[in-house]
């Protein structure tokens, strides 16, 4: 793995992470993180002119999880074999066709189709964490995670506040816009990264270790209890969020237009945008603060807690600022919460199988992702707002209970730093 040598003292104990070494991989992960959010706060609004209801739009989302679910453990296993950077850019690849296709589409079907390739895309961040984790150690594994979901915020940034400006032109406009990111991305891929893959970072490759690295699965990871609970709660937080962020455009456009406002693309690009402000923010100064001042299992709580302010607030709020101050909250919450559970599966899963176990662990988040719409559009659909709400809360107030009395108290990765 690559870290700067220009630690001392005690920063010997704690390696710095080779910020020109993840520099690529940002920039790539920035410009397709960007072209995703071109296109999602027109999407319902796109669907809507095809006569789509928010239970199809949910049904659409769902579909496009299932790709990922499928896609994941494939896309993370292919990484490990073949090499970050041609699975990142065949992923790149798929998600500019899958523009193309949308762009083209007249009807609901066709429409699907263009989501369900994009969906074969999720690996993207799948590889990309893969290769962070072969350039980082336990010690500062949540530091690298971090950077890529600040470059993820960042992409939010450009893309939503591109297609919110872009979408009064016309709805097709920010495709074509989220077309072009999508092929710099390719380009920063192709030009800058570098190729290879766990197995040629220093690691054995003799005979005998590929033999044991045969054995290693995601079914012998997770029968370690520390995983087990980790996946649940991981599963429990997920399936709230997909709730709420499958269905929020649609809540706050029924929920706003009752109160004599408006609610429409260009508005909810700009809350996107501002989502991944608060993203880089995050991750660049809070949480490693908290990583050092807070245990795993504190941090998931505290993670829960801010996050289920904003969907109670959610439920509550009939004006503006009300609203912008949930959306802060489950901003924050779930800037935190990604790389936090991904760091912690990352430290305990072999270093030469990152990419299947993390390709796994996007797959189990596909798969909530798969039904939490379908339940969340059909209770928009229904106007059962105050049964969303509740449903979501009752999702993460779960997760937050089984963090809080079956992980340990102590921090697996400090732990590790100390015997190190």
């Amino acid at each position: 793995m690559d870290v700067d040598a220009s630690t001392v003292g005690n920063d010997a104990a704690t390696p710095r992470l080779n910020r020109r070494r993840m520099l690529p991989v940002f920039l790539s992960v920035s410009l397709y993180a960007a072209s995703a959010a071109a296109v999602l706060p027109i999407l319902p609004f796109y669907l809507k002119e095809m006569g789509g209801t928010p239970l199809v739009f949910g049904i659409v989302i769902a579909t496009e999880a299932l790709t990922q679910f499928v896609a994941g453990p494939l896309v993370g296993q292919l990484s490990d074999q073949l090499g970050r950077k041609k699975i990142l850019l065949a992923t790149q690849a798929a998600a500019f066709t899958s523009f193309l296709l949308l762009v083209l589409a007249r009807a609901v079907f066709p429409l699907l189709l263009a989501r369900m390739l994009f969906g074969f895309t999720g690996g993207t961040f799948t590889a990309a964490a893969a290769y962070a984790a072969d350039h980082s150690c336990p010690a500062n594994r949540r530091q690298a995670i971090g950077i890529l979901n600040a470059a993820v915020g960042l992409g939010g940034i450009v893309g939503a506040g591109l297609s919110g400006y872009l979408s009064s032109i016309s709805l097709t406009v920010p495709i074509y816009a989220a077309m072009a990111l999508s092929a710099a991305s390719l380009v920063v891929t192709a030009a800058w990264i570098r190729g290879g893959h766990a197995t040629s970072h220093g690691f054995d490759v003799s005979p005998q270790n590929e033999v044991s690295r045969d054995k290693v699965s995601f079914r012998s990871i997770v029968s370690s209890p520390l995983i087990r609970v980790l996946v649940i709660v991981l599963l429990c937080y997920f399936f709230a969020y997909g709730m709420y962020g499958s269905q929020i455009a649609n809540y706050l456009q029924a929920t706003l237009i009752s109160e004599g406002n408006s609610f429409g693309p260009r508005e909810l690009g700009y809350i996107m945008a501002a989502d991944g402000a608060i993203n880089i923010i995050v991750q660049l100064f809070l949480l490693q603060w908290l990583g050092r001042h807070f245990t795993e299992r504190r941090l998931i709580v505290l993670i829960c807690a801010i996050v289920a302010l904003g969907y109670i607030t959610v439920g509550f709020a009939a004006t503006l600022p009300v609203i912008v101050f949930a959306i802060l909250c489950v901003s924050v919450g779930d800037a935190l919460a990604r790389p936090t559970f991904i760091s912690a599966l990352s430290v305990h899963a072999p270093r030469e199988r990152q990419g299947i176990v993390l390709g796994t662990a996007q797959s189990l988040l596909a798969a909530t992702e798969a039904v939490s719409p379908i339940l969340a559009g059909f209770l928009i659909g229904q106007a059962l707002y105050g049964v969303w709400t509740g449903a979501i809360v009752a999702f993460v107030a779960i997760a937050a209970a089984i963090a809080w009395t079956r992980l340990p108290s102590s921090d697996p990765e400090a732990e590790g730093q100390a015997n190190s």
